[in-house]
């Protein structure tokens, strides 16, 4: 065990087989390694695309389907590769500062899309069919953000910050 740098509390090694084992219901393996909010998001991510799957019709629900089985194989492997990484010490200061969570601007952004969707669904200004059909816009925007991000380590490992 070691001390955290920032709280000076002892630390407790976590178990990488425990948390892929509590990722199997949504959220909860980020909950134990730590991460609320991001379990809490995976939750709410996990709840939407099943909403979206029982509203959609067609050949959509296929896709919403394959979507779910994607993100639940997802964060169960997340959930393990963090425990991993907070064991070697490489996130306790990198996802924590002053001792809260540091949800990204993105995943913020992404959580107050989706809640904006809903909400004019529910006002009918939109149909879950349309709000189905726009599935697409979440590759392009995960698209910019990894090339955003590559940017960004090279402009920090070229040592222009």
């Amino acid at each position: 065990m070691a001390d955290d740098p920032l709280t000076g509390r002892e630390i407790r090694e976590k178990n990488p087989s425990l948390a892929a084992f509590l990722a199997i219901f949504p959220g909860m393996g980020a909950v134990y390694n730590g991460n609320i909010l991001k379990g809490i998001t995976y939750m709410l991510m996990f709840g939407v695309l099943i909403a979206l799957t029982s509203n959609a019709g067609g050949s959509d629900s296929a896709v919403f389907g394959l979507m779910i089985a994607g993100f639940y194989v997802f964060q169960i492997v997340d959930s393990y590769n963090e425990a991993v990484r907070l064991n070697r010490g490489g996130t306790a200061a990198q996802g924590r500062t002053g001792g809260g969570e540091d949800l990204s601007l993105f995943s913020s952004i992404v959580v107050l899309v989706i809640g904006v969707l809903f909400q004019l669904v529910n006002f009918d200004l939109l149909t879950f069919r349309q709000v189905s059909r726009l599935w697409p816009l979440a590759l392009i925007a995960f698209g910019i953000k990894i090339v955003f991000d590559y940017y960004k380590r090279e402009e920090k490992h070229n040592g222009k910050h």
